[in-house]
């Protein structure tokens, strides 16, 4: 069974190794200790020990963070888990110095040292901490802002803790198991619809008892947001939020625009669904129930692997080559075992395989989470690659691009290749569903996340009542009239972590959004796609995500990509309604 498991002696052959490598981060910290006090003297040595000591930490903290992913039972994995974490916190420490060191400059001194101390390949690294100068305060205002900072998490923490520790859920009496928020989405996915109702209704039943906690957190993560981002200089929350990635906020603005023009094609969907399902009243549990019941097909590891070579051929024979590799090189940790992790991942560090967790069951989700992990992995390959350590992680912005890339190119495959119209349905199903839940959906949560942003912004307080007003008109808006909406919906929003992350949920929508036109473009064999696509895959850090994108085929700051997948998606509704009168 060996070669089903992932082979983490390649980053480090023994313990004597990893904590080698301890001591020498120890020793880092030490010499950055003495070098930080002649800034502009020691510029050289301080910006290439900082890059040396964060990438043998990066090497610690991913070995040791699965190591214990692989067996939490082992005390080992957990021990040296805990120990990076409170080695890479004092690395952080001390080098929390840097960034304001660097915005202390003006542009010319910058340019000085960058010159004088041969560092032009960190040129752009420097100047994107530089670019902060305009939004960054005075010595002393930054250290009482910094002083600060466990408080402006206290939200997010307390919803953390009151979720996943302190929420009890209650017995389900059909299902015969207890209500998580783990299996709640697979109980509304049960032919049975007492499972469905009584799964929705102690859903609900159990966030009103936290209702108002729940509120007070999410008002006060965003006025702790509105509060920084107006002491910084910028016109909004949402500009400080998207300036990381340098969005502007048109980009979001676009997006919501587009995804409302085509609501009337989603309503469509939700009537299609509600006339062949012969509900009488299509409740809002109902709508993840599967349109095909009959499709139960299994596929081994093995097939998969066949599948995977096949359905991304048109990606070029140096990307299958290098595919090839996760499958022969213990790249993948398979199959679920006592004490592994639950989920899957795509991982690594710098000089290492980009690893992969996966829990394979042999269920189609199964095959399209392989491929979207790969996908990851195959953009970190190439990242890793062809860049210096400084510019070798790719923004979160173009992360699930990759991997909705390969999860589309799968699709098309399958579909061609179904045995049957059931097969086809259930495909063409999983298709449209899939676009629903990260474009439409996430569009919803991204609106509210606007729109509540825009309110605390502009010093109104939020109440309890008022976070579910705003939500429930969206859910009306985004359900359509096909849909019935019981109230219990409003309350939807306190069960959403991404929420307490600062506008990251429209990344969702923009990133499928930028995959379908990039799969087309590969599928269709456009002049220089491919090329332009596996050069993005290498850019890593280097440019800014419009900037990849735009590069690779794909300008997300263009209406025209947004809307061509969005005819993509009516493409395919029609399809399914033909599927489904045949």
């Amino acid at each position: 069974m060996e070669e089903y498991k992932w082979d983490l002696s390649k980053i480090y052959s023994d313990d004597d190794h990893f904590y080698s490598d301890m001591d020498k981060v120890e020793q880092y910290i030490k010499k950055i200790e003495n070098l930080k006090e002649d800034f502009k003297s020691n510029f050289k040595e301080i910006v290439t020990t900082m890059a040396e000591s964060s990438e043998i930490m990066s090497r610690l903290y991913v070995y040791s963070h699965m190591k214990r992913d692989e067996d939490s039972r082992q005390s080992e994995g957990q021990k040296m888990a805990l120990e990076t974490e409170s080695l890479n916190a004092k690395l952080e420490i001390i080098l929390s110095f840097f960034n304001p060191s660097i915005l202390s400059l003006d542009a010319d001194e910058l340019d000085i040292l960058i010159k004088d101390n041969d560092l032009e390949n960190y040129r752009a690294y420097l100047y994107k901490i530089f670019r902060y100068k305009k939004y960054t305060l005075s010595k002393e205002e930054e250290y009482i802002m910094g002083s600060l900072l466990e408080l402006a998490d206290a939200p997010v923490n307390s919803y953390y803790l009151l979720m996943n520790a302190d929420m009890t859920f209650p017995f389900l009496e059909k299902a015969g198991e207890r209500l998580t928020n783990a299996n709640y989405v697979d109980m509304l996915r049960k032919n049975d619809s007492e499972i469905r109702k009584e799964a929705f209704e102690k859903m609900y039943s159990t966030l009103k008892n936290v209702k108002n906690s729940v509120s007070s957190m999410m008002y006060s993560n965003l006025k702790s947001l509105a509060i920084e981002s107006k002491l910084r200089g910028f016109k909004s929350s949402r500009e400080m939020k998207l300036f990381d990635d340098n969005i502007p906020v048109d980009v979001y603005d676009n997006l919501l625009q587009i995804i409302e023009s085509y609501l009337p094609v989603l309503h469509r969907y939700y009537e299609i669904r509600k006339e062949h399902l012969g509900l009488e009243k299509q409740n809002i549990y109902d709508i993840y129930l599967p349109l095909s019941i009959d499709y139960d097909k299994k596929f081994s590891y093995e097939d998969a692997q066949e599948i995977l070579i096949k359905a991304l051929a048109p990606m070029g024979e140096d990307y299958i080559r290098d595919l090839k590799r996760a499958f022969t090189d213990n790249w993948v940790d398979v199959y679920p075992r006592e004490g592994k992790r639950g989920g899957a991942y795509s991982w690594g560090e710098y000089k290492s395989d980009p690893y992969i967790l996966m829990n394979y069951t042999g269920q189609l989700d199964s095959l399209f989470t392989l491929a979207h992990e790969l996908g990851h992995s195959m953009h970190s390959f190439y990242s890793r690659k062809n860049n210096d350590y400084i510019y070798s992680s790719y923004s979160i912005f173009v992360a699930e691009v990759a991997s909705t890339t390969n999860e589309l190119l799968l699709l098309d495959y399958l579909i061609e290749n179904a045995e049957d119209d059931i097969e086809k349905l259930h495909l063409v199903n999983h298709y449209v569903d899939s676009f629903k839940s990260t474009v439409f959906r996430q569009s919803m949560f991204a609106e509210f996340e606007r729109e509540t942003s825009a309110l605390v912004d502009a010093d109104n307080a939020l109440t309890l009542e008022d976070f579910n007003d705003l939500y429930y008109k969206l859910n009306q808006k985004y359900f359509g009239d096909a849909v019935f909406l019981d109230r219990d919906i409003e309350l939807e929003w306190t069960r959403i972590p991404h929420f307490y992350m600062g506008f990251y949920v429209y990344k969702y929508a923009t990133g499928f959004s930028t995959a379908v036109t990039l799969s087309r473009n590969i599928l269709d064999k456009k002049p220089g796609a491919l090329k332009k696509y596996l050069e993005f895959l290498k850019d890593g850090g280097n440019n800014y995500p419009l900037d990849q994108l735009r590069e690779a085929g794909a300008d997300i700051s263009k209406r025209e990509t947004l809307n061509y997948a969005m005819q993509v998606f009516e493409e395919k509704v029609n399809l399914l309604e033909k599927l489904l009168k045949s």
